[in-house]
């Protein structure tokens, strides 16, 4: 059965929320799902989807490997 999770990540002040929402979905792993519950000021709020089993901190550590690229550089999960 499917888990949600809520993330949140931080962008520095010549961010583009909306952009950097897309870049995160675009880089999750094959089978996880995103649903954009905000974006707005410097941050964006996302609701996870993931398959049952995968640990919490499985996926703080995706999200943070997303983070990292260089598209979203300045990013961070919060």
């Amino acid at each position: 059965m499917p888990v949600e999770h809520a993330v949140r990540i931080d962008g520095p002040p010549t961010a583009a929320p909306e952009l950097a929402a897309i870049r995160v979905i675009a880089q999750l792993p094959r089978g996880w799902k995103a649903t954009l519950t905000s974006a707005a000021d410097l941050s964006v709020e996302l609701t996870l989807t993931v398959p049952g089993g995968t640990h919490p901190s499985t996926v703080a550590n995706v999200v943070d490997d997303i983070v990292s690229t260089p598209a979203l550089r300045g990013w961070i999960r919060s």
